[in-house]
């Protein structure tokens, strides 16, 4: 076990570290190895420029930019100076970035001005019009708290280069920056983190500095992070997996973080094996193309810990063929401060695979009846609530806020599971992700699980869709070869072990590359049902089929 940092600030933590062990290596890019101490330099330059741009106590900056040191440095400068970051997503469109900045009250933005085929001075030339006229704006009007455009790469007219815009923290001097820095507090926030919105606006989730550094440390124990070790992150920073996970998890106990500013599957494995990284954050989508790579030489990769996907077949691809033997399973949501429950690093691989372990300590989670959410006895399935380390609510969304808490203090997730025997949390479904096949209520994952148990099935995906007679009928999108394992060996099996309403109805063969998915590399349900109806209107109606598309 690993002490617990005494800081209960993001400032203060680094501070902290860089007093007890300055020549610690905090950051590995490109190469470059960044001591905890030079970490903390380029932060205090930072925040000193923040200053001087008039940044206040409880104000929100931007940064659009991949996994770069330059959005470390400016996180942590904002809330050396009481300010908190709200970063703008990479995949997003200009209506979308203009969405965020607007929403979030950004008061200074720095931008890059491409990411490898994306041109963000293009977006922001259309969102942002002030940066292509002339003179220079004093405001930007269709952002009432926006005061400066930063550059990260080549500026357009009217936005201020890096350069200038770091010089300006001469003007300001280290008492300046002290006195600012003593009035943090462990209830300041640290990131306005937007989650992604399906039929509404993204929902920005506030995340304060103390409970972040807490769930830090309890995730990082959980996982057995030590000095040592090494954590790659080519997740998105924007994103709670990397910025309230793998982050705190790992400077919390004084690992290093070795970042790839968007990731590339060959690009990855030459960084994995330069650096011997030794924690792994990675969804399914990341483990099967590092998998797929010509030339994979596992012996190269050193990952054993870390988070390896959410379904079974993730986890089993990350155990089996990645090597990440100590891997861990979890459950949480960004309003979680990333997880709230998780197996521990040393847990039997059964454990791994079947549950999402304890709650962390601090943490409470309960299964109630999704209607009267009267509590439920262990092993029954129903919604899942959690009190503890949880978001203060949605900034400029109290309807939103009201609504996702109980009288008692419980955050309403919107998802399915139980309890089992132990304690431990068995994560089942959505609530409105749930099958109803003939008018009975089934998991998705419960019918993943059989098809992930046939041989020759690679990963398994399903939806349900509307039918005449039955009111939904189970799809499934699956990689595998027709021939070898074609719609009736599938269904003869599950026949064996399954109910004939789990059976899915309809195959859809796709390999990898060609499931359906979000920019994240996700595959949500949503988005299974639309391809599905897609493919099914274009085929004669029939009792059954069996589609290679």
């Amino acid at each position: 076990m690993s002490p617990r940092p005494s800081a209960t600030t993001c400032s203060e933590l680094i501070r902290a570290w860089a007093r007890y062990a300055p020549e610690d290596v905090a950051l590995t890019f490109e190469g470059v190895h960044t001591t905890v101490a030079e970490f903390d330099g380029e932060v205090d330059r930072w925040a000193r420029a923040l200053l001087a741009a008039g940044v206040q106590r409880g104000d929100a900056v931007s940064i659009l930019c991949g996994n770069h040191p330059d959005f470390l440095r400016l996180s942590f400068a904002a809330a050396r100076v009481g300010a908190h970051l709200a970063p703008l997503n990479t995949w997003h469109k200009p209506e979308e970035l203009r969405y965020t900045l607007d929403h979030s009250d950004a008061v200074v933005l720095l931008a890059v001005d491409r990411l490898r085929n994306q041109d963000f001075n293009a977006a922001l030339a259309t969102i942002i019009p002030e940066l292509t006229s002339a003179p220079a704006p004093d405001r930007f009007g269709r952002f009432p708290s926006l005061r400066q455009v930063v550059a990260l790469g080549s500026a357009l007219p009217r936005a201020t280069p890096l350069g200038e815009f770091l010089r300006r923290a001469d003007e300001v001097g280290d008492a300046e920056l002290h006195a600012r820095e003593k009035q943090n507090a462990p209830d300041d926030l640290m990131f306005l983190l937007y989650t992604s919105g399906s039929t509404s606006k993204p929902k920005a989730v506030q995340i304060h500095q103390g409970p972040l550094i807490e769930n830090g440390y309890q995730i990082g124990e959980r996982q057995g992070i030590e000095p040592a070790d090494r954590s790659w992150l080519a997740t998105p920073l924007f994103y709670g997996l990397a910025a309230e996970q793998a982050l705190m998890a790992a400077w919390t106990h004084r690992a290093r973080v070795v970042l790839q500013e968007v990731f590339d599957a060959p690009e990855a494995l030459e960084i994995l094996a330069r650096e011997r990284c030794t924690v792994y954050y990675g969804f399914g989508n990341l483990t099967r193309k590092l998998l797929a790579t010509p030339g994979f030489d596992r012996s190269r990769i050193h990952l054993r810990k870390g988070m390896i996907g959410f379904s079974v077949e993730d986890r089993q691809l990350a155990i089996d063929r990645l090597g990440v033997t100590h891997g861990v399973s979890v459950y949480g949501m960004t309003e979680m401060y990333g997880l709230v429950a998780l197996t521990q690093h040393t847990d039997t691989r059964e454990t791994v695979l079947s549950t999402q372990g304890f709650p962390l300590p601090g943490n409470e989670i309960r299964i109630v009846d999704p209607d009267s959410e009267t509590p439920l006895p262990q092993g029954e399935i129903g919604a899942i609530q959690v009190r503890g380390r949880v978001t203060t609510g949605y900034f400029k969304d109290s309807d939103r806020t009201k609504a996702s808490f109980t009288g008692d203090g419980f955050f309403r997730t919107g998802d399915l599971g139980s309890l089992d025997a132990e304690g431990r949390l068995v994560y089942h479904a959505r609530a409105t992700e749930m099958l109803k096949p003939g008018g009975v209520n089934v998991a998705p994952q419960e019918i993943e699980a059989l098809l992930d148990e046939i041989p020759g099935i690679q990963q398994a995906h399903v939806c349900s869709v509307p039918d005449t007679r039955d009111g939904e009928v189970v799809v499934a999108f699956i990689e595998a070869d027709p021939e070898a394992t074609p719609p009736e060996l599938i269904r003869e099996r599950m026949r064996a072990r399954a109910a004939s309403y789990k059976v899915p109805r309809h195959f859809i063969y796709r390999s990898d590359a060609e499931m359906p998915r979000v920019a994240s590399g996700k595959i949500p349900r949503p988005l299974l049902r639309e391809e599905a109806a897609r493919v099914l209107a274009a085929i004669p109606a029939g009792p059954a089929s069996g589609v290679s598309s």
